[in-house]
């Protein structure tokens, strides 16, 4: 049997002896050399609006190099000047007739540092500067009228070159039409101070090749810039369509959640009564699965905000001892039913303040404890703050839990990453997002870090860096106690019928008199059907009709006067829109517990009582 022979075969077939398709070095030429002209002077081109921001950004960025530039030619023609009269080449009245191009330069520098919209005249005073420093040297050879400073002179408008085709100060077509006008004039000034053609033919090679090769460099950078800035702008148009879908998302997630609620707390309630006890067990596992869904759905898009720049961390003086006292009072309650003992240290001595956000700052160290109760079977867990230096105060959440080893530390961070027991648990809740939270809202955080220590079976200590800040008013308070709502009149707005709906269910429940309204229409109508003043207002931020809880506060304190207000959003709301609430009126994102709403209204409540008491 014959054994065939793969190599042998191929030099007897007929494809060994074919040309190839397509010759090796013109492939290498055509791909790597780019010798095509149409490649090279391949400039992608804009509209109109586009081609705006393009050079906008651009002036931005060559500011700061044509200052450089603008001072060193200065520099440089004083030198030159300064160096002609130690020589003995030129005479003092000679170098005072060249010094205002000079002036003229530091002059332009000075503008750019000083002018407010000097950025928008870069393509103005580059070419201001290039034509009067090449005008300069030509006139000064002609001036001078000897031939033999020709060879001198017209070296010198090589830095010009790279000034003008190394950079993009100038627009193409003057960076072109200088470069070539200047190479055109000074072998014609040499012309006319007597040189021949023989001369001239060494400068005028080398002024044609520098121009041509800086035409090619010059569109080449152009076209790099320009595919840059375009790559640049699908990737922020992304990101904006991404925002844009989170704010969706957040609207179409939130609002059921806090329908859903809302019900669950009044079937709760409900549930209280001597016929319907047999349904609390039922009642009181559903609130608990929807406040879990809420904290997932929270931090979920609360990641993404944070991500792209939707939601922006709010620096400010936080007491430390009001904001551990208050995680004390809320996660005690969890720690006591898993049977472990959560032990929180105040601090005793000064810093109490740091510099931070205040709700990103509790919700990192809620999610450190709510880690640490699902992890920990029994024992304890430590919460304290220690100082560790002369800025900075360190936070500390300790558990006696099983630990997390080395190999698995680096993937607690991510995503819907669940410890063993939690997975082989099925009554420990949670999609494993929480630490991710922390670790993407640490970054977003300034001067803030995060460590972990932790041997396995000896528990974990997160540490949580925080910079101290200098003693004032702290802005995070303890949650408010419970009040009576018994015959307060609340007007709630919302485009949301079902929210709508869900919220007026939950605040009759607390014996509350509750109109409500879907617009600003509707909410003119309501206060024209009662002459009582609403004691409280609840809004959502973004209605219907490019309407906002701008147009409803207006509405109602100039119908009522000042009414105390709490903003219930679904969405982030920047600083600016924040700014022009009355001062006093209490924030809270959907979905909200009932808890939290009901602290948060007797929030709003007292404080408008404690303005009213200082009238």
């Amino acid at each position: 049997m014959r054994i065939p022979n793969p190599f042998i075969e191929h030099l007897a077939g007929k494809a060994f002896f074919r040309a190839p398709t397509h010759h090796p070095l013109r492939r290498f030429l055509d791909t790597k050399l780019s010798l095509s002209p149409a490649k090279l002077f391949s400039i992608p081109q804009f509209d109109e609006d586009t081609e705006r921001q393009f050079w906008e950004e651009r002036y931005l960025v060559l500011l700061s190099p044509l200052k450089w530039a603008l001072g060193l030619g200065a520099v440089a023609f004083l030198v030159y000047i300064l160096l002609d009269l130690h020589t003995g080449n030129t005479s003092t009245a000679e170098a005072i007739l060249r010094l205002p191009i000079v002036l003229v330069l530091l002059g332009l520098f000075r503008y750019l540092n000083v002018c407010v919209e000097a950025a928008a005249k870069i393509n103005t005073i580059a070419k201001l500067s290039a034509g009067l420093s090449a005008a300069n040297l030509i006139a000064t050879l002609l001036y001078d009228g000897n031939p033999r400073y020709y060879a001198e002179t017209w070296p010198a408008l090589l830095p010009m070159y790279f000034f003008s085709y190394g950079q993009m100060f100038m627009s193409l077509r003057a960076t072109i039409s200088f470069g070539w006008s200047t190479a055109l004039t000074m072998p014609l000034a040499g012309y006319w101070l007597g040189l021949t053609v023989i001369d001239l033919i060494p400068s005028v090679l080398n002024l044609c090749i520098v121009n041509i090769f800086g035409v090619c460099t010059r569109c080449q950078l152009e076209a790099y810039a320009r595919k840059s800035f375009s790559e640049k702008r699908k990737v922020e148009l992304v990101a904006e369509r991404k925002s844009r879908f989170l704010r969706q998302l957040s609207h179409n997630l939130r609002q059921p959640l806090q329908a859903l609620s809302c019900y669950s707390s009044v079937m709760e309630a409900a549930c209280m009564e001597p016929a319907t006890q047999s349904l609390q067990h039922i009642a009181g596992r559903m609130g608990f699965a929807i406040d879990e869904l809420n904290r997932a759905v929270n931090h979920i898009l609360d990641i993404g905000n944070l991500e792209n720049g939707t939601q922006r961390p709010l620096l400010t003086t936080v007491d430390i001892n009001l904001l551990l006292a208050a995680l004390e009072n809320q996660f005690a309650p969890q720690a006591a039913k898993r049977g472990l003992n959560l032990i929180v240290h105040l601090r005793r001595s000064p810093p109490y303040n740091v510099h931070s956000d205040a709700s990103i700052l509790s919700q990192i160290i809620g999610n450190l404890l709510d880690n640490a109760i699902k992890y920990t079977n029994s024992g304890w867990i430590i919460l304290t703050a220690v100082k560790i230096g002369p800025d900075c105060l360190q936070i500390h959440v300790r558990d006696s839990g099983p630990g997390i080893s080395t190999d698995i530390r680096g993937d607690i961070f991510k995503e819907f990453v669940r410890g063993q027991r939690r997975n082989n648990d099925p009554s420990a809740h949670g999609l494993g997002i929480g630490l991710a939270y922390v670790s993407t809202a640490v970054q977003h955080l300034p001067d803030h870090e995060l460590a972990l220590h932790s041997k396995p079976g000896r528990g974990c200590d997160f540490k949580l860096s925080v910079p101290i800040a200098q003693p004032s008013l702290t802005n995070f308070e303890s949650p408010a106690p419970i009040g009576d709502f018994a015959g307060r009149l609340i007007l709630v707005v919302d485009d949301d019928a079902e929210t709508l709906e869900a919220l007026s269910c939950r605040l009759q429940a607390w014996g509350c008199d509750v109109q409500t309204a879907t617009s600003l229409v509707e909410t003119r109508l309501a206060l024209a059907d009662t002459l009582q003043v609403p004691d409280l207002l609840i809004t959502d931020f973004y209605l219907g009709n490019t309407e906002t809880a701008h147009n409803i506060i207006a509405a109602v304190h100039a119908d009522c006067g000042p009414v105390p207000i709490l903003v219930l959003s679904a969405e982030g709301i920047c600083e600016e829109d924040k700014a022009h609430w009355p001062a006093g009126t209490q924030l809270l994102r959907k979905p909200a517990k009932s808890n939290v709403l009901m602290a948060t209204i007797v929030k709003a409540l007292e404080r408008e009582t404690e303005n009213a008491q200082l009238i």
